[in-house]
């Protein structure tokens, strides 16, 4: 709507966990690093906690990107909200086995097949799950643990990834079987002030944007930052209706003040 008003190709905040739009911070170059290394390495499983809106799946599809489709197949679980063997089942569909059992044993013993065949092939199964505070059974989280006994003498056969809010935590503690395997912990923070106005260049640059100047001046950064805390969601969120805004009043930069008054005036909702 704004966009070739600001000399943009596309939208440069949206809220879609497109890689290519990752900024990455000090602590989310770690982050990235972290779970790069555990998937590479064969740690069998990590876990990436912190708040709403940091940018955590972002951050993971940015690591699903990195890795080389030859050598790792992919199982994303993006609602984790599941039974046992409903995790089972979920988890040998994405692998290209549909199954109909209801039966605990009948299932792990065909998964532990699957990934011995794609060890055989040289191809090691990755499984990421994104929400993971979501997951409500001590008894799932017990079934994910379990499938990191499928191994070899020399590797894991599967990769375990968790993702989630910082109630992740304590879940993962009532399960100390599964918190013991988890060999890369990492917990990322919010972006200071000068790592803000980075990301919203970053953003801006990789959706077309030429211009010598940013649209928004060092104290419309900072109005930013103030408001979100330096959390990616919001400062995203803010920034989108900056430009909006600024496009409707045909302005050509945004400074502190009009920052401060479109805070003020056009509320930014917080995404859950």
């Amino acid at each position: 709507m704004y966009e070739s008003y600001w000399g943009l190709s596309e939208p440069p905040f949206s809220l879609t966990p497109d890689p290519r739009f990752l900024y990455l911070s000090r602590s989310h170059e770690d982050a990235l690093m972290m779970l790069h290394y555990a998937v590479t390495r064969n740690k069998g499983a990590a876990m990436l906690c912190g708040d709403i809106g940091l940018g955590k799946t972002t951050i993971s599809r940015k690591l699903l990107e990195l890795l080389d489709p030859i050598k790792y197949q992919v199982v994303l679980i993006v609602n984790p909200i599941l039974t046992p063997v409903q995790m089972l089942q979920e988890v040998m569909s994405q692998l290209g086995h549909e199954s109909t059992s209801r039966n605990r044993q009948v299932l792990v013993q065909e998964l532990y097949k699957i990934l011995l065949e794609n060890y055989e092939r040289g191809k090691t199964v990755v499984m990421l799950v994104d929400e993971a505070h979501l997951i409500r059974s001590s008894a799932t989280l017990e079934e994910i643990r379990l499938m990191l006994n499928c191994q070899m003498n020399d590797q894991f056969l599967i990769n375990l990834i968790l993702l989630g809010q910082l109630e992740l935590k304590p879940k993962i503690e009532k399960v100390p079987a599964l918190q013991q395997r988890i060999a890369i912990r990492y917990s990322i923070g919010p972006l200071d002030v000068t790592e803000t106005g980075a990301m919203i260049e970053h953003r801006l640059r990789t959706a077309g944007y030429t211009g010598e100047q940013s649209p928004f001046t060092p104290d419309a950064v900072f109005e930013i930052h103030k408001f979100s805390n330096g959390t990616p969601r919001l400062v995203s969120q803010a920034a989108d209706n900056a430009l909006l805004v600024g496009a409707m009043q045909k302005l050509k930069r945004i400074d502190g003040f009009t920052m401060h008054a479109i805070l003020n005036d056009v509320p930014v909702e917080e995404a859950a």
